[in-house]
């Protein structure tokens, strides 16, 4: 329940919230996206990658047992988790595709693809508390906007992370 990776699932989640909302009067006329704002309140699904992150960045910052197996390495300028490709086989056996897609979408897994496409500035912070690098990953995330991929339409925070950060590359 807490991170599920199937769209459905993740929809039958943030329809609580989004049912919840709606009944705030005066904010029964305006979308869930709308409500959220209005709220200053994130979806589900940010929360969970938001939790995601900072849970990364205490584990490869020793203030939490690094339970996941992160590790931290810089590549440049930049700190980026780094982890072992997931195999095609073991021992001669080929590994199943759905093997393969459950490893991808571990908790390990998501963390570290979410935690690598932070701004430099956002990654690079070390040696300082959980509440500094949640403001400034608060402040970083607060410039895109919050539309959870429910009910047909908006994207996941991944998504978009990888496109602004191309933008930002490309730059």
């Amino acid at each position: 329940v807490w991170s599920p990776w199937h769209q459905n699932e993740i929809n039958k989640l943030e329809r609580i919230q989004k049912n919840f909302t709606s009944k705030i009067y005066g904010l029964d006329q305006l979308d869930y996206h709308q409500r959220l704002k209005k709220l200053n309140l994130y979806s589900l699904e940010r929360r969970r990658e938001r939790y995601l992150i900072i849970n990364a960045w205490q584990q490869i910052e020793g203030l939490t047992e690094n339970v996941l197996g992160l590790k931290a390495r810089r590549l440049g300028r930049s700190r980026r988790i780094v982890s072992a490709k997931i195999p095609i086989g073991i021992n001669g056996k080929r590994i199943k595709e759905r093997d393969r897609t459950l490893i991808h979408n571990s908790t390990a897994r998501k963390s570290e693809r979410l935690f690598n496409v932070l701004p430099q500035s956002v990654r690079n912070n070390t040696e300082t508390t959980t509440e500094t690098f949640k403001r400034h990953l608060d402040k970083w995330l607060s410039s895109i906007p919050d539309t959870p991929k429910i009910d047909g339409y908006g994207q996941m925070l991944l998504q978009k992370l990888i496109v602004s950060f191309t933008k930002l590359d490309t730059v």
